[in-house]
């Protein structure tokens, strides 16, 4: 299924990246790995280009893989046999034009459970399975792999290097502040000073220089969202950022907002930020 197009904003550099790695699955196809803290559109950048270059989206949860061969299908038992049951990837591959969207990709149960994904990634483009013959990779064919990396995420190994390297890369950081606004107001409907003000509010958490605290476009979204429904700022604030709300409520004690977006503007975020 090709996903809904949606207000999706990148800097014009990984846009004229992504453009030109595209470009590159007329003649094979490509994998793309997507880095970044959680909450800054990774997922949601993989839906954006299926949408953006109308392409059947197939999601695949790797942190569910738990032993080698799961990912290319499971034995049932079915008539009185056993018989081997095609996986949703194996289909997706075999697929023409499909974005495949490797969820977590340094999640799996077993770093094991990866083992068939290498050939598929390689220059090859295919592996011989011993239930289903030859499986390689139709034409068109987009990887898109996306991982959280850190000591803070639970649960995570470190990519395998020889993985790694089969991936052309993104990596996302924060929005500046007025695409952070155009896209409040693009995805909820609020607007207004209202909007300038949590924005501001909310860079200024991240960027304390005592302690900063990752507050994700995806939790902002959410702030905003409780906030066109009607809930005050400072109420949305501290019901949505996950530290203890004594501590978060004195910090926002400290902070004197006035007159910090016009300063902030020029640090935050990398590059000129388009829409996809």
């Amino acid at each position: 299924m090709i996903p809904a197009k949606i207000p999706y904003f990148i800097t014009t550099e990984n846009k004229a990246l992504v453009e030109s790695i595209m470009a590159c699955r007329q003649h094979h196809p490509v994998n793309i790995l997507v880095k970044g803290k959680h909450g800054l559109g990774k997922s949601e950048l993989t839906r954006q280009l299926a949408a953006t270059y109308k392409m059947d989206y197939v999601p695949v949860p790797i942190n569910l893989l738990q032993e080698s061969g799961q990912l290319m299908g499971h034995d049932e038992f079915l008539n009185n046999q056993t018989q081997f049951i095609v996986s949703n990837f194996v289909k997706a591959v075999r697929t023409p034009n499909t974005l495949i969207h490797l969820e977590e990709l340094n999640r799996p149960e077993s770093p094991k459970a990866l083992g068939e994904l290498f050939p598929i990634l390689d220059d090859s483009r295919m592996i011989i399975h011993d239930k289903i013959g030859e499986v390689r990779v139709a034409n068109g064919i987009v990887f898109v792999g996306t991982l959280n990396e850190g000591f803070e995420y639970t649960g995570v190994d470190p990519l395998d290097e020889a993985l790694r390297d089969r991936f052309h890369y993104i990596e996302l950081g924060y929005l500046p502040p007025a695409q952070e606004i155009d896209l409040i107001k693009m995805r909820t409907g609020l607007a207004g000073p209202v909007v300038e003000r949590l924005i501001e509010l909310i860079n200024s958490l991240r960027y304390d220089g005592q302690d900063p605290i990752h507050v994700s476009t995806r939790r902002s979204l959410m702030m905003a969202e409780l906030m066109q429904a009607g809930l005050p700022m400072q109420v949305a604030i501290v019901n949505s950022i996950a530290i203890d709300k004594d501590k978060l409520e004195s910090i926002l004690l400290r902070f004197d907002f006035s007159g910090q977006m016009g300063n902030m503007g020029g640090k935050i975020g990398k590059g000129e930020y388009v829409l996809l």
